[in-house]
């Protein structure tokens, strides 16, 4: 559940040297401290949680999926070893600087755990300084093909949930691109009910939100802010007022400490009580986006709280 996840950006960085003394000391030249668990500098405003890591062997395989040269691949299979980083920030600039320090601090490639692309530093540094939202979103974020049809997979390094639609895969990779570029470059304030279309031709299709079921909260794959579902085509948009209730706390919280009392799944009757007794606060829609990206996680929808706590609660199963 959200107390299980810690959101932010997950690095795997291979890089030359081959021990932890030799990752502090070429970082040191770069202007980044290693110290233990912790690596620091001036320049990045955040600490990050490091872990060294010896090569297996499995490096080259890691960045094996066309985002590297022959080359620059062999070059990561014999790296001497690697750091997995966790950083307490979303995807962007302060990230770009962290690396291109690790660039010049000797790292082979950066691959984003979130999504499992791997790319070489300098691809990394000009898609997160150069301002093109679909150079990021290239960069970030892959779309996954499955029976229950096409979903995207790492919105989350940017606090933003993925999506997914039920389309022929090439109209479906347009699609998922469309609406995850729009949050990246237009941050629009999205609710369950509204519709999207990407151009004039394309049918509307209405969103709801959904928590991630896509892989459990404590993978890293997992979008703690959910996923956009897009309905079929011709989708209307419900009305929408100015503001929305806000639990607080939360409603997964409250469904979660409710199962946890009764030792059991709750019915589906105890989770409605839950839901019309708990307290909420009006707010804005922008308001309570914020929020939630502060917090780190989507809540449930009211209106569809059993069949999404339905959901979440399989992953405790």
């Amino acid at each position: 559940m959200p107390d299980d996840h810690v959101y932010g950006v997950r690095l795997f960085v291979p890089g030359t040297a081959a021990t932890p003394a030799q990752w502090q000391d070429s970082l040191g030249r770069s202007g980044l401290t290693l110290d233990g668990g912790a690596l620091t500098s001036p320049d990045l405003g955040f600490r990050a949680l490091s872990e060294w890591v010896a090569n297996d062997g499995s490096f080259g395989q890691a960045f094996g999926y066309g985002t590297m040269t022959p080359q620059e691949q062999y070059a990561v299979d014999a790296a001497g070893s690697a750091l997995l980083l966790d950083l307490p920030v979303y995807l962007g600039a302060p990230v770009a600087t962290l690396i291109a320090a690790l660039g010049e601090a000797g790292a082979l490639g950066v691959r984003l755990e979130q999504s499992k692309l791997g790319w070489p530093v300098t691809r990394w540094v000009r898609a997160l300084e150069g301002g093109d939202p679909w150079a990021l979103y290239r960069c970030a974020v892959v779309v996954l093909q499955g029976e229950g049809g096409s979903r995207s997979c790492g919105m989350h390094v940017f606090g933003l949930p993925d999506a997914r639609v039920e389309a022929a895969p090439v109209e479906a990779d347009r699609l998922l691109g469309e609406l995850n570029v729009y949050q990246l470059a237009e941050d629009p304030v999205l609710v369950t009910g509204d519709t999207f279309r990407p151009d004039l031709d394309t049918p509307r299709r209405r969103l709801e939100r959904w928590p991630d079921d896509g892989y459990p909260p404590d993978h890293p794959c997992h979008n703690p802010f959910g996923t956009w579902r897009l309905g079929g085509e011709g989708g209307t948009a419900d009305p929408r007022g100015d503001l929305r209730p806000v639990f607080i706390p939360p409603l997964v919280v409250l469904l979660t400490a409710a199962e946890d009392r009764a030792g059991r799944p709750l019915r589906r009757d105890e989770v409605e009580r839950v839901t019309n007794e708990g307290a909420c606060m009006m707010m804005a829609h922008a308001d309570a986006q914020h929020l939630e990206r502060g917090r780190g996680y989507a809540d449930l929808e009211p209106e569809l709280a059993w069949d999404q706590w339905q959901v979440l609660r399989g992953f405790r199963d």
